[in-house]
This record gives structure tokens, C-alpha cells and sequence, in this order.
């Protein structure tokens, strides 16, 4: 039996997919730009809601990481993404909450919880305020 080729779509030129993955990559590469200028500022207001500012700080922009969208005038072409929800969505992988006083901290600031620890589960992840104040230190 003979394997055959779908060729009832034409595959895009390869010059186009070049184009489309530079743009996308210097869209990203502009939202972590954000994120590491800005860490402390992109805050989260609610869940998947952040509350992310302007490259020149002059507005706040709200953007909702579960529907991928944000509130600034810039509109992409899919499946692009502006960069401020690419900013909320570098910070949001970069924290977590903590267990104790529900802030969102850096991971490289928490502290897992053992199991000698009678406040908090074996695991859990607590920032440095708590972990002093719980004995997790």
C-alpha cells in the first residue's frame, strides 16, 4: 500500500514562517523585558487577573491569563499576544504563593515546609517571614 501526501492545503512559504516567528519572538522577547524591569509591579489583583504596567509606566493595564486577554489597544494578529500578557504570564511562572500569608513571592525566595512542622503541611511553600514566624527555619 502506498503512503500518500495531503496536499489539499499548500504549506505557507518558508520566508512567511521566518517572518511570523521573528515578530512572535521579539513580541515575547518585549513582554519578558517588561516582566524583568517591572517584576515587582505586576501584581496579581484576583485569580488569572494581573494588573500589569506600561513599558513607560504612565497606565496599568489589566490582563486576564485564562481568556489570554488584555486591555491595551494592542491587537496582535493570532496567535500572538500582546506583550503585557506575555509579562503577567513570565511573572506568574516565576512566583507562588505562599502558604502562609497568601503573597505572591518569588520561587527562589520560599521556603518548603518539612514534615517536623505542626502550622503547615509537609511542602508547602512559605516566604521567608513566615518561615521564621512558624519555625519552618
Amino acid at each position: 500500500m502506498a503512503i500518500t501526501k495531503d496536499t489539499s492545503a499548500p504549506p505557507p512559504p518558508a520566508n512567511a514562517l521566518r517572518k511570523l516567528t521573528r515578530e512572535l519572538s521579539a513580541r515575547l522577547q518585549r513582554g519578558i523585558n517588561l516582566a524583568e524591569e517591572r517584576f515587582e509591579e505586576i501584581t496579581r489583583t484576583a485569580p488569572y487577573i494581573w494588573s500589569v504596567p506600561s513599558c513607560s509606566g504612565e497606565k496599568t493595564y489589566t490582563v486576564d491569563l485564562k481568556h489570554g486577554t488584555c486591555d491595551c489597544p494592542d491587537r496582535p494578529p493570532a496567535p500572538e499576544k500582546c506583550k503585557h500578557i506575555s509579562a503577567a504570564a513570565y511573572v506568574k511562572a516565576k512566583t507562588a504563593t505562599c502558604s502562609g500569608c497568601s503573597e505572591r513571592v518569588r520561587h527562589r525566595d520560599l521556603h518548603e515546609v518539612g514534615d517536623d512542622n505542626l502550622t503547615f503541611f509537609e511542602g508547602d511553600l512559605v516566604c521567608e517571614g513566615c518561615a521564621l514566624d512558624h519555625g519552618v527555619l
